[in-house]
């Protein structure tokens, strides 16, 4: 699914609020708990689209096997910015009011 400009924009600006309040998994042992967690009610896995196919196939089953939400947005490099890291292939956000808001944003498209 091809996301606009904007849409991917807003997503990333609610990925730098969810890391500066240190809501946000990654790093594959941190996104196997996060996407496992019973107590996490309200989840979402962003996945860069340039990550590798092996960790992209995984991801994709975990949150398939756990019913967790997950997008193919932006590059590596600009996940990476948007949560003050060097390089990330794919970042789970644990705040449930950013959770609603990226899901918001990247199903209204579904809507149009």
């Amino acid at each position: 699914m091809n996301f606009s400009e904007i849409q991917v924009q807003k997503v990333l600006s609610l990925l730098g609020f969810a890391a500066r309040s240190g809501k946000i998994a990654f790093g594959k042992d941190m996104l196997r708990e996060y996407i496992t967690n019973p107590r996490i009610k309200r989840k979402v896995v962003l996945i860069a689209v340039d990550a590798g196919e092996r960790v992209k196939k995984d991801l994709r089953i975990r949150c398939e096997i756990n019913k967790v939400p997950y997008f193919e947005l932006s590059q590596k490099s600009e996940l990476a910015h948007a949560v003050g890291k060097r390089e990330i292939s794919a970042i789970g956000v644990m705040d449930p009011n950013i959770v609603d808001g990226i899901l918001d944003v990247l199903q209204s498209q579904k809507s149009k």
